[in-house]
């Protein structure tokens, strides 16, 4: 004897759980737990499932993902699928030519130019760049002048 209200279970059905499918039915009287019994209910999941065998087994509604394509690279030429090529020896560079050595600055009461203070730093090779301002590249060439003249 069951008490009443319970459950009832039938394999396969619309619930969906990780291996199987199954249905559930609350019954109320006897009269109706008789009737369902009949119609292939059980009282218990684990009946259901057994008596439906395969037929309870969830059917993946997933559908598989489809190769992945290669990738395309910017130039067209997937280098991972690619035959290996032939390395072909790469020329060596030329070598950079000597800068030619700047003209001495006149003496002519004129301020100096960026142009001539670049020039100077190159010939004494001091290293300098963009935001070395003039102030500063000009004492870095005066301290190297007094170094070369004096040692």
């Amino acid at each position: 004897m069951s008490q009443f209200p319970c459950f009832v279970f039938r394999a396969p059905g619309a619930i969906v759980r990780a291996r199987y499918t199954y249905d559930t039915m609350l019954v109320t009287t006897q009269d109706h737990l008789d009737q369902r019994l009949a119609s292939s209910w059980f009282l218990s999941l684990g009946e259901a499932i057994e008596a439906a065998g395969s037929r309870a087994a969830r059917i993946s509604r997933v559908k598989p993902k489809p190769p992945r394509k290669p990738s395309q690279p910017i130039d067209g030429i997937n280098r991972r699928l690619a035959k290996p090529q032939p390395v072909a020896a790469a020329p060596e560079p030329a070598p950079a030519p000597e800068p030619e050595p700047a003209a001495a600055v006149p003496d002519d009461g004129a301020p100096v130019t960026r142009e001539e203070l670049e020039a100077k730093a190159t010939e004494l090779g001091i290293p300098f760049n963009g935001r070395t301002s003039n102030k500063k590249l000009t004492s870095l060439i005066e301290t190297a002048l007094a170094q070369a003249a004096g040692g």
